[in-house]
């Protein structure tokens, strides 16, 4: 019988060369076509042979490619502005290759363009080759709704039957050389496992690894036996490969037994529009101030002491011009604005402005105009709950315009103007000058979709402004960072070990920065699932066995804040009414909606959930559970079966991130020496003996020696390596 040695051994020195050859070729430069970002639109052309294409590389930088002037006007230049309609003499010089001069002659050429420090595409609405002196337009382009670049999301990671346990809840592409993994579960016991890009829709060992950032750049192989759990990575593509557009997917892929452990498939830069990758030197400052942060400063008024102040002036008879500033972090936001009620302070019916810098980033400020209808999350069906001006029903229109914003030793300040009167009767209010009128504000998380979550911090008593008044100061905030809250600890419901069958859901407060969002890593909206009296527990279940949940999450249908039903569903955010026909593809349902009378674990208001270390002590001291009739319940029977995934959901029907996991293990599984979770950071599940969690039977067995006798075959590289090493032995 042949050995192992002589099947493939038996190569001469020129097969070796050959295959060597391969390898380094393999692994040469890649060349990718330069990328300008998403592309904006062409200038039209007037005079003097003005042409060419505009890009956006990010929300500050465009690029003109292709770009032809002729050089001959007395005293043009790049020039922008945000006047309707057509370029205007009402606009500002831009720096084209780093010059504000005079434009020379350009023939086919790129040219790039920054924007000022304190602005951003958003504060434009046309480019133009201007000629100051005559106030003469020889070519420009107006800008479509939205053109600056944004990151991407791809959807989910992994197979529905997880190999390795590899899932990710979103894979975004952010730039053009980087790929975010968000809360990515992998159980380490991969041999050789990669990140992996490569050329077309299927991994192939023909692919490269990625760098993984969190291991500083490292292109090595992921650690065998350290398991990854809701863990976050940025990947970026080797400089020597080019760029996200010479790849066609990613993913985790085993080297050794080129197996792909899930996988997504890329469309093309052109199709995706996401930024241009930035790859000078990292700025290890904050944020570069472009408006100094509050001292002792006119029109301004304490809301929280030390915490959250505002500023105005009037601009003109027309206009007021706000500053927000509050110690909090990106990704948090600042709202204000008119009360619902003409005699106290009031959420509901409020005219406000959300503001907020953006969590990526932190470099991107946002003000959007609000209107809140209802005490409740934007229903995007509907046009109910906390909504912009823009998405209510009936709809307004965004009247705020963003301006200057800094994040400075932890305060955080965005300044934006917004007329009086806007004209607008839906969503919002005259700001009156001469009296006192009351104003509602709030602080809370930006959810993943973008909008507003529920408030962390709100008024505890009427808060009276009166605009026109001047003289009124605010102290100095004292220096020092926002504290980050470690989430809570709550403990895995194991209905695999104990023996339950039984749950009781209850709808509960959703904890602060140290409950749903400290434990998800995602904005909800105030309220979560409480699961047996512990807010979003971790539930491990057993295929084959049939489970009872006891549900009292509200049946009013007509009040939404009221009406939660409760399901089971791959979906990691839920809210399955609010989805479009779009977004509900691939979204399974297990079990479900029931709902229910309502029970709700209620704030007493006497305690701020941030204030205690562990969720029991808050529950005990500061929540009640109130019912309307605890014998109106709703019953879900569900049995997990063959084709239930390792990784399920149960979540609120009506509304986004209420809800959290159930891990679902085969009922033959040994979990004797599972740890219990931690709402989320364990989360373990338990592979199909012998399927490798792919639902396949053809999976490579091995021997005692360790050696794969069947269903994989190694890599032709891999045997010339061990070739070698037993002719060099």
């Amino acid at each position: 019988m042949a050995t192992f040695q002589d099947n493939y051994c038996g190569l001469t020195w020129m097969t070796t060369i050959l295959v060597v050859v391969g390898i380094v070729l393999q692994n040469s430069i890649v060349t990718a076509a330069p990328y300008y970002g998403k592309r904006i639109g062409t200038l039209s052309s007037y005079a003097h042979r003005v042409a060419g294409d505009v890009y956006a590389a990010s929300d500050k930088r465009l690029y003109l490619t292709g770009f032809t002037y002729d050089g001959r006007g007395p005293d043009a230049f790049v020039w922008m502005g945000n006047t309707p309609g057509a370029a205007s003499s009402q606009g500002q010089i831009i720096s084209a290759d780093g010059s504000s001069d005079i434009l020379g002659s350009y023939s086919n050429a790129v040219v790039q363009v920054d924007l000022p420090d304190s602005t951003t595409l958003a504060d434009y609405k046309w480019i133009s080759i201007w000629c100051r002196r005559f106030a003469a337009n020889f070519g420009e382009l107006v800008f479509p709704t939205d053109p600056a670049p944004v990151p991407k999301s791809l959807g989910t990671l992994g197979f529905p039957s997880p190999v390795h346990g590899v899932r990710a809840d979103d894979v975004i592409i952010l730039n053009n050389r980087q790929i975010k993994l968000v809360n990515l579960d992998y159980d380490g016991n991969g041999p050789d496992a990669y990140y992996w890009a490569g050329s077309g829709g299927t991994p192939t060992s023909s692919g490269f690894a990625l760098a993984d950032e969190s291991r500083g750049g490292s292109l090595t192989k992921l650690p065998r036996g350290t398991a990854l759990t809701d863990v976050t990575v940025t990947l970026t593509v080797p400089a020597n490969r080019g760029d996200i557009g010479s790849i066609g997917y990613v993913g985790l892929w085993c080297v050794a037994f080129s197996q792909n452990f899930g996988h997504v498939v890329i469309p093309s830069l052109s199709e995706l529009g996401v930024p241009v990758y930035d790859d000078s030197p990292p700025v290890t400052n904050a944020p570069v101030v472009t408006q100094a942060p509050p001292q002792a400063n006119e029109n301004c008024q304490v809301l929280i002491d030390d915490t959250y102040q505002v500023r105005w002036s009037l601009t003109d008879t027309s206009a007021i011009q706000i500053s927000l500033s509050a110690r909090i972090n990106p990704g948090t936001y600042m709202a204000f604005g008119l009360s619902g009620s003409d005699t106290r302070t009031l959420m509901i019916g409020s005219d406000v402005t959300v503001a907020w810098l953006d969590a990526e980033t932190g470099a991107t400020a946002n003000a959007v105009d609000y209107y809140l209808s209802a005490y409740q999350q934007c229903v995007t069906s509907s046009g109910s709950g906390a909504c912009t001006d823009e998405l209510s029903q009936p709809s307004g229109s965004n009247d705020v315009t963003v301006g200057d914003y800094s994040n400075n030793n932890g305060i955080i300040t965005i300044s934006y103007t917004k007329p009086l009167d806007t004209g607008d009767t839906n969503t919002d209010k005259v700001i009156p000058i001469t009296d006192d009128v009351y104003v509602a504000w709030s602080i809370g998380p930006i959810n993943p979709s973008g909008l507003a979550a529920k408030h962390r911090q709100q008024p505890t008593s009427d808060v009276p402004i009166n605009f026109g008044q001047t003289g009124v100061t605010c102290p100095a905030f004292t220096t020092g960072q926002t504290e980050k809250l470690e989430p809570w600890v709550i403990p895995t419901i194991r209905g695999d070990m104990t023996g339950k069958t039984e749950f009781r859901v209850d709808i509960g407060q959703a904890g602060g920065q140290q409950g749903y969002e400290g434990i998800t890593g995602k904005p909800g909206w105030g309220i979560a699932w409480y699961v047996d009296d512990y807010i979003i527990p971790v539930l491990t279940l057993r295929r084959g066995v049939t489970y009872t949940f006891i549900v009292q999450g509200g049946n009013e249908a007509n009040i939404q804040a009221r009406y939660h039903p409760f399901y089971i569903t791959n979906d990691a955010e839920g809210g399955y009414i609010q989805k479009t026909a779009q977004e509900t593809q691939g979204v399974e349902i297990y079990a479900g909606p029931v709902n229910g009378s309502l029970c709700e674990w209620r704030s007493t208001g006497a305690y701020n959930a941030d204030d205690f270390d562990t969720f029991v002590k808050y529950r005990d001291a500061e929540l009640e559970r109130v019912c309307d009739d605890p014998f109106k319940t709703a019953t879900l029977t569900w049995t997990p079966d063959e084709n239930t995934p390792n990784r399920v959901y149960y979540q609120c029907y009506t509304h986004k991130f209420l809800g959290w996991k159930i891990d679902i293990i085969d009922n033959d599984a040994d979990t004797s020496t599972m740890k219990s979770g931690d709402g989320g950071k364990e989360g373990t599940s338990t592979m199909k003996p012998g399927d490798d969690g792919k639902g396949s039977t053809n999976m490579p067995k091995t021997t005692a020696a360790g050696w794969v006798t069947q269903g994989s075959k190694l890599s032709i590289i891999t045997m010339v390596i061990i070739c070698m090493m037993i002719f060099w032995k």
